[in-house]
């Protein structure tokens, strides 16, 4: 029953992001609910709920880092002399599922300076380049940061 509510409160949630109630926006809301469940919903410690508010604050702190990623991108490109800061790094894994560490993956090479390039053999590490920070350090922390969001509700 949990769920069932869950796909209709994010149906109507996507109809009211695209701006109108339709049948169509429903169903798409409902097939991307469906789809989102089949992903976090699993028998897993935290209730669905928990899950839920974990994934707004991905979404939501996703946003942020995007916008300031673009931010520096762009302010490293109308600078006449850029201070690139080229790098790769290695994070060591704490999420597990194929599905989570692909989702790590996108996200980060969504995020201009910076972009995945594998996974170790024993799947503990994951090995990117980046080029926004100085520091390789501040680097690995952004990308654990995201990985944190995203173990709050895969897990």
């Amino acid at each position: 029953m949990g769920s069932l509510l869950a796909v209709l409160g994010m149906a109507l949630m996507w109809s009211f992001l695209m701006g109108r109630l339709t049948a169509l926006n429903l169903v798409v809301g409902a097939l991307l609910g469906i789809l989102l469940l089949s992903v976090v919903e699993r028998e897993h410690e935290r209730s669905f709920p928990r899950r839920l508010a974990a994934f707004v604050r991905f979404v939501l702190r996703f946003s942020l880092e995007l916008v300031t990623a673009n931010v520096l991108v762009a302010l490293l490109a109308f600078r006449p002399r850029p201070r690139y800061y080229p790098h790769i790094i290695a994070v060591p894994l704490r999420v597990r599922s194929d599905a989570a560490i692909s989702l790590l993956s996108a996200a980060i090479t969504l995020l201009p300076g910076t972009v995945a390039m594998g996974v170790s053999d024993d799947r503990g590490l994951l090995y990117a380049h980046a080029i926004l920070q100085a520091d390789p350090e501040r680097s690995r922390a952004s990308v654990e940061r995201i990985e944190g969001l995203i173990l709050g509700f895969m897990t």
